[in-house]
């Protein structure tokens, strides 16, 4: 029985706050992540203020081996969101490949989280355990705030990879997907962290963890360089699934099996359903097809873009029959894009990583690191032997003896920055991931269970040590002429970091206070920053003179010069005028200003 037209209206008015209910649910309930944010504290001498970067020169190494004269590496002490908050102007869109090993949240890993509304109760922070009620949401804001600065360090090309055991990998997942974007997400790779896995469970044997990996740009990643193949396969271009395409080879370009002879063309039969029609009449002659082959059928590679790549890439294309269907082959020089459980073979387990660090040290000195073999694999996914890589987990350091061991095998130039807090009585960064990668450069005794010594070569190199500290007597917010004078002063090291020019030219005594000057390690046509930081400007005649004395050294060398004023930098170019090779830039403002918005 049809409805009578209150009823009707009766309806729609009911649909219509149904339909409205859910607008306003879809309005403020959004799928994702969401938990408590619990804000975080930091020592009251550093909460607000500017951070900067300080060099403890003493701990500079510069050592003699196959790495002399590759980029300088870097570690920093300090919290790691300082020293992200400083990388930030030194390093925002320069950084390729960002690697972090965190805390995993097992409730037993010594997870420590400052929270800012019980700093009084808990004043060195707190141990999170596995039933506190806010402990996903002490790891989540405290990853959030780190991640948030790490993606602007990344490049447009940079990726970033995180391991991760199963407490918080879903949880970190969806972090990711939102700092990230879900779009950017490349892969939760697998690898066996143990090969002999602990039995005390009667449900499951744990042996192994995870590695996120996202870009910072998903369409701007061209591949990922993998591992090279040794395989003597040829996997056939059909595919059923596939629309029918035509495809074509240049002249020349295509290895067969048949005699010679001349081929006509026509659909071919291969006995089966998905035939291969030769579109034009080719030639072949001592194996190879001389004429341009050009083939129609339910082909996977449709742009004539793709098959050059793959030529170019050194992939063969073969005819094995009269039926004309196409197979490729991968050369032992073409590549292997990683599978998702990565092969243990190549990335090794725990267990290789505990005797890898002893080893260095004759004695444990860190629980667990990973193996340097996963890391130089995770580094070395893109193939860039020039990278920039950062971790700011960096725990025992294996991220840079990583990098070392790459740069050696393939005499690239990676460089390498550490971020680690000093961690307790015995200071993690100092003694051992500074320590350790002193001795991998340097070389050491290493010496075995039975006393054995035997002398292992460094590999040379130079390494930089730096540890966060703080700017000026007032918050940011508040800073006044005097604070920006001191954080002028103090930003010699940022702004060499910024340009890579990390050593220190010696200038006369009469100069502290006034101006200092940088260099890159290069022999020749080196680079300088030369930083002119104080108000008055007296000696800047003196300044100037040291950099054309500089300059007459290698007339091919080039200056960027730092002026702190107020003026334009045009206020000082007459001072350099007879000087070439010189770009003269402005300190205060931009530092300041990058400051002030990072701390709020």
């Amino acid at each position: 029985m049809a409805e009578t037209l209150d009823g009707l209206k009766v309806r729609i008015r009911e649909l219509e706050k149904e339909v409205e209910r859910w607008k306003s649910q879809v309005k403020s309930v959004r799928y994702g992540l969401n938990w408590m944010d619990v804000p975080e504290a930091f020592d009251k001498d550093s909460e607000d203020k500017i951070p900067i970067l300080e060099e403890v020169a003493e701990k500079a190494v510069d050592a003699e081996g196959p790495l002399t004269g590759k980029p300088p590496h870097v570690i920093i002490e300090g919290d790691n969101y300082h020293a992200l908050t400083c990388l930030n102007y030194t390093h925002r869109g320069k950084i390729d490949v960002i690697y972090i090993d965190p805390p995993y949240n097992t409730g037993s890993d010594g997870f420590t989280y400052k929270d800012k509304r019980f700093l009084t109760e808990f004043p060195d922070g707190q141990k999170v355990p596995k039933e506190h009620p806010l402990r996903h949401s002490y790891w989540l804001s405290f990853m959030e705030k780190r991640l948030k600065l790490a993606k602007n360090l990344l490049s447009d090309k940079g990726v970033i990879f995180l391991s991760i055991g199963d407490d918080e990998q879903a949880n970190l997942e969806l972090l990711c997907n939102r700092i990230f974007g879900e779009t950017n997400r490349i892969e939760n790779y697998i690898w066996e962290s143990t090969f002999r896995p602990d039995n005390s469970s009667p449900i499951l044997r744990r042996n192994a963890e995870f590695i996120l990996c996202y870009a910072k740009n998903y369409k701007k990643i061209s591949y990922f360089k993998g591992v090279k193949s040794n395989t003597e396969g040829m996997p056939s271009l059909t595919k059923a699934k596939e629309k029918l395409k035509v495809i074509s080879f240049p002249a020349g370009s295509v290895h067969t099996l048949l005699q010679n002879g001349t081929y006509k063309k026509g659909i071919k039969d291969n006995g089966r359903n998905l035939k291969w029609e030769l579109v034009n009449d080719v030639e072949v002659k001592d194996g190879i097809i001389l004429s341009e082959l050009v083939l129609k059928g339910h082909s996977y590679w449709a742009t004539k873009e793709k098959i050059t790549q793959e030529l170019n890439d050194g992939t063969e294309i073969w005819i094995k029959s009269e039926a004309f269907v196409p197979y490729y082959k991968k050369t032992k020089e073409s590549i292997n894009r990683p599978t998702k459980i990565l092969d243990k073979e190549i990335v090794n387990d725990y267990i290789f990583s505990n005797a890898e660090l002893k080893n260095i040290f004759s004695e444990t000195t860190f629980s667990n690191p990973k193996p340097s073999t996963l890391v130089s694999f995770i580094a070395d996914f893109t193939d860039n032997s020039s990278a920039t890589i950062l971790d700011f987990f960096a725990g025992s350091g294996t991220t840079l003896h990583a990098t070392l061991n790459l740069n050696k095998e393939d005499d690239g130039n990676r460089q390498c920055i550490l971020v680690q807090q000093a961690e307790g009585d015995n200071n993690i960064c100092e003694n051992v991931t500074y320590e350790r990668n002193r001795r991998v450069m340097c070389g050491y005794t290493s010496i075995s269970a039975q006393g054995k010594q035997t002398e292992v070569e460094g590999l040379g190199g130079s390494l930089k040590y730096y540890k966060t500290g703080f700017v000026g007597k007032h918050q940011s917010k508040n800073a006044n002429d005097a604070d920006k004078v001191e954080l002028a002063e103090k930003a010699g090291c940022l702004i060499a970091l910024a340009e890579n020019t990390l050593e220190t030219i010696k200038v006369p005594k009469a100069a502290k206070g006034f101006w200092q000057i940088y260099s890159d390690n290069a022999e020749k046509k080196k680079r300088y920053t030369c930083i002119y930081h104080n108000g008055d400007y007296g000696k800047v005649s003196d300044f100037v003179a040291k950099i054309d004395e500089l300059r007459a050294i290698d007339k091919k060398s080039k200056f960027m010069v730092y002026v702190f004023s107020w003026n334009s930098p045009d206020f000082f170019e007459n001072e350099f005028d007879d000087l070439k090779n010189i770009e003269i830039k402005a300190i205060p403002k931009p530092i300041l200003e990058i400051y002030k918005a990072l701390n709020g």
